[in-house]
Formats: structure tokens, sequence, C-alpha cells
């Protein structure tokens, strides 16, 4: 079945070379894997030679293993966020492993991979060294961004049952750090060039196990309903310009950290208290999520006129979160990681605070709800009091790096997250009367 399926995908794509604009692309495609693969190459063996300065063989070969990567996941939302979609629907006669197998197939014979196989191809021939490495690597990076890639959309596109959001914590945790830390790991790449994909691909297929079968939507042919929460970010520009800015404001500043370190070694703030401000998810809660009914209103009144559980509710921001969160890790542990030693620190600071912050945000929901009238307001988009408390738990939950002693704080804090949890379910049914007087001149 597999080998029809990629006989169907080339005879189509060769059917369409009779159309003068795919052939032209097609072309054009070609020239642009050959010149971009020669160049890399050209780079490479200067390198080797002692003749590209301070670049070593090393760093030029995980550049181009960094781009192929890099370039694979940024077609998820470059132009434009593509969803990711089963190949075949659940109703087919087919195993669970059949239909998974179909639809990673599928995902690698499109023009995208077609052009870095063969940029992958010709770097190999013009090298003059480490050609073999540099081919299974390359192809190793370009598969393993796929199937990552997967694993991201997997928490955006289906609904799924809850177990699927820890695999997917589980492979950002083992990833990130092999990721970040890639000069400590490079002696065992051809190792880990073959075990990343292969756990990469073992991690999806649990993923694909876990998405909750909606058969009337397959019946009925209907698209985008799993989409939903991505779309009520696109839909929401208040929410998703705000987030953009904050995201964008944090990477530069976390940059910006990265280069000061490396340059003199030193950390902006000295390292200190309010540097872990931006070393957490923070900036998410306090632009939009410790209000997150003042951004989604209808949601809040569809929830409340139809079910009317604060439950259901909290579940809802659970699975909106996903996404910035996602985001947000991606850019800020591996940051952290290169310009920190202690592993363990960053992973608990950042995990802790991110619980801690999101069962919070439940509460400040409810108990200081501010009606968002645009995407930036003189008011604020979130009460005062919750971005200090928030600030303030952020900032000594981060002494934990100063002395062992305060790991103490680790139970406490996960604690008062819980009570927070409970808390806002309690309280619900009598300050939701506050929601209504905020937002009913809305």
């Amino acid at each position: 079945m597999i080998l029809y399926l990629i006989f169907i995908r080339i005879k189509s794509y060769l059917l369409g070379l009779k159309n003068l604009m795919n052939a032209g692309l097609t072309l054009l495609l070609i020239g642009a894997a050959w010149f971009y693969g020669w160049s890399v190459a050209v780079i490479i063996n200067k390198a080797f030679q002692g003749e590209a300065g301070r670049l070593t063989p090393d760093v030029a070969i995980n550049f181009a293993l960094g781009a192929i990567a890099g370039f694979v996941l940024l077609r998820m939302i470059f132009p434009r966020y593509k969803p990711q979609r089963q190949y075949l629907p659940k109703y087919y006669p087919l195993s669970g492993f059949q239909h998974y197998l179909m639809s990673v197939v599928s995902d690698f014979l499109k023009p995208l991979f077609f052009t870095l196989v063969l940029f992958v191809l010709i770097c190999y021939l013009y090298l003059k060294d480490s050609q073999f490495t540099f081919l299974y690597l390359g192809v190793s990076a370009m598969i393993s961004a796929q199937l990552f890639r997967r694993i991201i959309q997997y928490g955006i596109d289906f609904r799924k049952k809850w177990v699927s959001y820890g695999l997917i914590v589980i492979s950002l945790l083992l990833l990130v750090p092999v990721a970040s830390l890639h000069s400590y790991f490079y002696p065992y790449l051809k190792v880990l060039g073959l075990l990343i994909p292969l756990f990469l691909f073992a991690m999806g297929y649990l993923l694909e196990l876990t998405i909750i079968e909606n058969r009337r939507n397959q019946l009925s042919g209907v698209r985008g309903i799993n989409n939903l929460y991505l779309k009520l970010f696109i839909n929401n520009p208040k929410a998703s310009l705000v987030l953009l800015v904050g995201i964008l404001f944090k990477m530069v500043l976390l940059i910006a950290d990265y280069k000061l370190f490396k340059h003199k070694g030193k950390h902006m703030f000295d390292g200190e208290l309010f540097y872990w401000l931006f070393a957490s998810p923070l900036i998410l809660f306090t632009y939009v999520f410790n209000n997150v009914w003042g951004f989604w209103k209808p949601v809040w009144l569809n929830y409340e006129l139809r079910i009317g559980s604060y439950k259901m509710m909290t579940q809802f921001v659970a699975r909106l979160l996903v996404i910035p969160l996602v985001i947000d890790a991606m850019i800020t542990i591996p940051l952290l990681l290169m310009t920190w030693e202690n592993i363990q620190f960053i992973l608990l600071f950042y995990i802790i605070s991110m619980i801690f912050l999101v069962s919070f945000s439940f509460l400040w929901s409810i108990l200081f709800p501010i009606s968002v009238q645009s995407f930036f307001q003189m008011r604020g988009s979130s009460s005062f009091v919750s971005s200090i408390v928030s600030m303030i738990a952020v900032v000594l939950l981060s002494t934990i790096y100063l002395n062992y002693w305060f790991y103490i704080l680790i139970p406490f804090y996960l604690f008062l997250s819980i009570m927070a949890y409970r808390f806002s379910l309690d309280l619900y049914q009598e300050k939701k009367y506050i929601l209504v007087d905020k937002f009913k001149y809305d």
C-alpha cells in the first residue's frame, strides 16, 4: 500500500508538469537546491582547508543541519499555517499503525522534501570530506524536524485524550537539551541521527492513538474543527497581537542576554531576581491569560449559557494555552540551557512556574476581569494585583538557584496551585456575576 501511495504521488506530480507554471516552479526549485547545495559545500570545504577564518568544519556542518531542520519547522507557519490532517479517515479498514505510516509517508511526498533531499545530495556530491556523514545527518535532520513538527501539530490540530499532552511535554523535555547542548552531543551525532527519528516516530504513533475520533465530521467531510484553538487566536487579533508583541519582546531580551554571555561571560541584570521574570512564561499571563475571559468573552458566555461548569471552562483554557506555551518553551528553554549549566534548575523552574501561573490564571480571570476594548488599552489587559502577585511568585521561585534548601518551595508551589484551582471552581458560581457586570456593555 505504501509503494502504491508513492507511485500515485509521483505519477500525479509528473502529470502536473504538463502545466507550464508547475514545470517552471519545479525547475526553479531544482536550481535553488543546486545553488544552495553547491554554496554550502564550498563553505564547508573551505572550513576543512582552514580558509574560512574561525569557521570550523563542525560548526559549518551544524549550521547547515540547523538550517535544514529550521526550514522544515518554519514551513509549518510560513507563509501560512497549514493544519495537519490524517491521510485517510479513521473508518478505513486499516490498523492504527498503517493509518499513521500512510500519514507520515504522505507528508514526505511533497515538493518541500524533494527540494531538501536534492539540496543534501548536491552538497554531498561537492563535498571533499565527511560526505557520508553530511548525507546521513542531513537526511536525519530533515526527517527529525518533520516528525517533531507533527508532534507539535498534534497538540494544535486534533481533539485528543489528556495523556497526549504528557507525551508532548516528554518529547520537548528530552529533545530540547539535545538541541541546546549540541556541541556536547556532537561525538554521538551518528548514533543520535538514528535514535532521534526513531524516538519521534514512536512518539508520533502514540499520539496518533490518543486522537479522539469524530466520526460525524469524517463522514460528512467537514474540515477545520480540529483546528479550533488556533482559529480562536487567528480570529481574535486583540489577543494574538498582544501575545506576539510579548513573545517577540521576550525573545529579543533572551537573545541579547545570550550574546552578552558569550562575549562577556555575564547575564543581563547580572542574572539576579529580575532576570527570571523573562525566563519564565510569565509574560503570557500578565499580557493575556490572567484575564482570559476579557479576551474571549463570547466563549465564556457560550459555556455559561450551555453548560455553566467552570471546570469545563478551565479545560478549554488549558487547551488554548498549549499553543503559546509550546512556542514560549521552544524559544526560552534552549536559550537558557545554552547560558546556564544547571539543567535541573532550568527545567524545574520553568515547569513549576508554568503550573503555578496556569492554575492561578483560572482564579485571576474571575476575581479581576477587565473588559478588553482595544489592542493596547491604557488601563492594561490584566489586573495590577494578578500581575504583581505573579511576578513576586516567579521571583521567589527563582531562589531555588541560590541554595538547595529553597527546593522546599517546589511542593509548596504545587500545593498552592492545586488550592488555587479548587478555589476557582468553588468561587465561580458567586463571582460569575462580576463577569456579567464587566462585560454587559460590550
